[in-house]
């Protein structure tokens, strides 16, 4: 897990904690559920992020080879053409 993500996760438990002031006493079942369910759905949403932000990047650098590849193939062809182009005169 990377340290952004962790930390990310890290403000979100805080944000998700009673404040320091707060006497902290019994949670209901039901109050613990939905605390659990906040943390958890927080937790998948952040992850989520994170992964699209890798595969867009991971992507962009394909998209980028590829466009390098192609120049270079286009600059082979333009060399081929002239190379041609000088034979036949």
């Amino acid at each position: 897990m990377s340290k952004k993500m962790q930390d990310e996760i890290d403000a979100e438990v805080l944000r998700l904690s009673p404040p320091k002031e707060t006497a902290i006493g019994m949670m209901t079942r039901a109050e613990m559920v939905q605390l659990i369910n906040k943390a958890v759905h927080c937790g998948a949403i952040i992850g989520w992020a994170h992964a699209e932000r890798f595969t867009r990047e991971r992507m962009q650098r394909q998209i980028d080879q590829l466009d390098y590849e192609m120049k270079c193939i286009q600059d082979r062809l333009k060399d081929a053409e002239m190379e041609l182009l000088a034979v036949q005169k």
